[in-house]
């Protein structure tokens, strides 16, 4: 079969163009537990009002589950936005060598699931890192070294973490839910005189299993806060929805 560009074109808008690995989200609830360690400034709440004016995020994409739900809104809204990097996690089938009669073959037996990371930008106060710093330490306390019981009833630092990939138009196009995650490691940031870029911190995460999301909706709770957010950084709105349709890395650029 001999390759025709038109083909290809055509068989790529069926399905409504090529999807972006920039067009993604993490909902990272934070426990009760772990939220008794950590705080938030006044500053940090008003600067995401334009959030929270719509709706909790983590409220709108989990619901009102307790392992999916944030018991501070604001810092799950503000690792969203500080997550630079993330990963749709992978999933293996575990095989163990069969014979009946004849050749060998394959069973699989066991559904196996990899550890996932995410990587933040970090502020100059460390926020990021302290931030995690102290969630691991609520799990294993450096003073004893006694892990706590993770489904304990004031000790679960156990949360439901949720990865959505989005279309060019905010429409949630596929999603995994990780049931029961926590941070297992954070990874060593270099320092260097030479090196004049920005710090960022690599969590890796694990989790029991993960459930997959294969149908979704416009997230109208994100294009209002966007709007919002472009209201107050003096953007004409009609070019924020220009920009928001467009759904192009290098419109949103030419705007901020």
């Amino acid at each position: 079969m001999s390759f025709l560009p038109q083909l290809f074109y055509s068989n790529i808008n069926a399905k409504d163009g090529l999807a972006r690995p920039n067009r993604f989200q993490v909902v990272l609830p934070i426990p009760r537990y772990i939220s008794e360690y950590v705080e938030t400034s006044v500053i940090e709440r008003l600067l995401n009002l334009p959030n929270s004016v719509f709706s909790d995020i983590t409220a709108r994409v989990l619901g009102d589950n307790e392992t999916g739900k944030s018991f501070d809104p604001t810092i799950s809204r503000y690792l969203a936005l500080q997550c630079e990097a993330a990963e749709l996690p992978g999933k293996s089938l575990q095989t163990i060598e069969t014979k009946i009669y004849g050749p060998t073959f394959q069973v699989p037996y066991l559904a196996a699931y990899g550890d996932t990371s995410f990587t933040f930008l970090c502020t100059n106060d460390f926020y990021e890192r302290k931030l995690f710093d102290k969630w691991l330490e609520a799990i294993i306390p450096n003073d004893t070294n006694n892990p706590r019981f993770a489904r304990g009833e004031k000790t679960r630092f156990l949360t439901d973490i949720k990865i959505i990939q989005y279309n060019d138009y905010f429409k949630q196009i596929y999603a995994v839910n990780l049931i029961d995650a926590f941070p297992k490691s954070i990874t060593a940031q270099n320092l260097s005189w030479s090196d004049d870029g920005f710090h960022r911190l690599t969590v890796q995460f694990a989790y029991q299993k993960y459930q997959t999301i294969y149908k979704g909706a416009y997230d109208t709770g994100a294009i209002a806060a966007a709007l919002v957010g472009a209201g107050i950084a003096g953007t004409p709105t009609a070019k924020a929805l220009q920009a928001l349709a467009k759904g192009t890395l290098a419109e949103v650029k030419q705007i901020f």
